[in-house]
């Protein structure tokens, strides 16, 4: 599968509307973030696992649709393949360029939360590096800044400083997972066959 592609896969709108058809109140940028973060501190993750922690995160009790289900295993499985292609070509699945700018700050907010919880969740217990520390305080900062987010002005500075921090999230998530992981050209989880 082409990277556009799996881009595709992890687009918010398309999250959104899932969580929309199936009755979930939660926020799609936060789902994807704790997935990332999850994925980041070096432990495995496996796609059962993985159903289980969205239904937790979801509150529900299983997919009203089967479209659902797929679009939620095509969601682990494009990020797991973005992370581990050596590409960098992994984005968080935040609101587009073509929502508000305090729309997107929001979405980037939530998805740095769900990051740390996901990291969290794993009970990574190694000793984190002086880099991995910065980033989580930075993450930290981020996932505390939604009231900010909310009034931020459409401008060009505010554009750019937005554009900067998404960019600085993306980046820092792939450097955390490549510490622990070793990227893998050739891979594609899309190809196997998912469980049903």
């Amino acid at each position: 599968m082409s990277t556009e592609m799996l881009k595709d896969a992890l687009d918010f709108d398309l999250i959104a509307d899932v969580f929309v058809s199936e009755s979930i109140t939660a926020s799609p940028a936060e789902l994807h973030g704790q997935l990332c973060g999850y994925l980041a501190s070096g432990v495995a993750l496996p796609l059962e696992d993985w159903l289980i922690m969205v239904a937790e995160f979801c509150d529900i009790e299983g997919w009203k649709e089967e479209a659902s289900r797929a679009a939620i295993v095509e969601l682990y499985t494009a990020t797991l393949t973005l992370l581990q292609n050596g590409e960098y070509a992994l984005v968080p699945s935040i609101s587009d360029d073509d929502a508000e700018l305090c729309e997107r700050g929001v979405t980037l907010s939530q998805w740095a939360h769900g990051f740390l919880a996901g990291y969290g969740l794993s009970g990574q217990k190694n000793t984190l590096s002086d880099e991995t520390k910065q980033i989580l305080r930075d993450f930290a900062n981020i996932s505390g800044m939604q009231a900010e987010m909310r009034m931020l002005e459409e401008n060009n500075d505010n554009e750019a400083d937005l554009t900067e921090l998404v960019e600085y999230v993306r980046l820092s998530a792939m450097m955390m997972y490549t510490e622990h992981h070793d990227v893998n050209p050739n891979i594609d989880h899309t190809k196997k066959n998912p469980l049903h």
